[in-house]
């Protein structure tokens, strides 16, 4: 073996922690928590931005993870996702016994756990596992154990969903894990003068700028830049008057959806009117939940295209 393999070999070793497998052909991402030192990866992926939703209660609905939103936190930066094999004999309680232990060692804290028919009537097809791996997780009677955990860090914040499944003579693990990322503000910004154009030419504009906390109406202070140049068009035309429409994505039901987006285009327009003085008689919240999407919703591009803040001429 040459230095340049060993080297590689180490890298290796390190990366994956005690997962790594002897005829491992690739270094596979990183993972938030080691696996068993049984384990043997059978697939692993990463993408440098996703949408991903995040079981922290029973699922109890039809429809997957879209019919059980309000079961989910909706998390979104770089996500890893590995599948291990374990032994054959592998006990699943204590799998995940251990799984709970290392992720406390590592400084998270289990914000949902469950097993069997805890886990909901319908936790199966919602599941990681099934998700991406319905063969290995998606047999009848399968037992179950799955735990979401969290960690606060100064570089995002780490969460992690583990799902066990013994289906049949093996057992398999699904290891989820995302780092918290925010979007590029610089990248989505619109100043005023863009927003006039837009209005001017289209009469609506679609706004990027304006976030939210998961399932939540509470405006975070990353949308600042681009609430202070809507105040500022208001400012420049004082006979004005929007439209501020919520959208979101397809996720959850319709009735959820237009909810959700109405009050989230209500809390826009309070922030309008108490922090930055714009007459609340110039402007009128609307939500459309998913009902005028600008793309398909069966990606994760297209969603975060469709979760938006739009303002219309009115």
């Amino acid at each position: 073996m040459t230095k340049y393999s060993l080297r590689l070999l180490v890298f290796a070793l390190v990366w994956i922690g005690a997962a790594a497998s002897a005829n491992a052909q690739q270094t596979p991402p990183s993972p938030g928590v080691a696996a068993p030192p049984t384990a043997r990866i059978v697939s692993s992926e990463r993408q440098d931005f996703a949408t991903y939703p995040l079981i922290v209660d029973r699922i109890a609905q039809r429809g997957g993870i879209n019919g059980n939103i309000s079961a989910t936190r909706t998390v979104e930066g770089a996500l890893t996702r590995i599948t291990y094999e374990l032994a054959d004999n592998a006990d699943i309680e204590k799998a995940a016994a251990g799984y709970a232990q290392r992720l406390g060692r590592a400084g998270f804290d289990i914000v949902y756990d469950c097993e069997a028919d805890g886990c909901g009537p319908t936790f199966l097809r919602a599941s990681p596992g099934y998700r991406i791996d319905a063969e290995r997780f998606g047999g009848r009677g399968a037992k179950q154990q799955y735990m979401a955990a969290h960690k606060a860090d100064s570089g995002g914040d780490i969460y992690v969903g583990i799902q066990i499944a013994a289906s049949g003579p093996g057992v398999a693990v699904q290891v989820d894990t995302l780092r918290v990322k925010p979007r590029e503000i610089g990248a989505i910004a619109v100043n005023a003068a863009q927003m006039a154009n837009d209005l001017d030419t289209q009469g609506r504009v679609a706004l990027y700028g304006i976030f939210f906390n998961t399932d939540s109406t509470q405006v975070k202070p990353e949308s600042r830049p681009t609430l202070s140049e809507i105040a500022k068009l208001m400012a420049e035309r004082p006979d004005l008057r929007l439209l501020v429409v919520g959208h979101t994505d397809s996720r959850g039901s319709f009735d959820y959806n237009i909810d959700l987006s109405q009050r989230r285009a209500g809390a826009v327009v309070n922030a309008l009117v108490t922090r930055y003085g714009v007459d609340t008689d110039r402007l009128k919240p609307w939500g459309v939940g998913y009902a005028v999407p600008r793309a398909s919703n069966k990606s994760d591009v297209g969603m975060a295209e469709n979760r938006r803040v739009e303002l219309v001429v009115w």
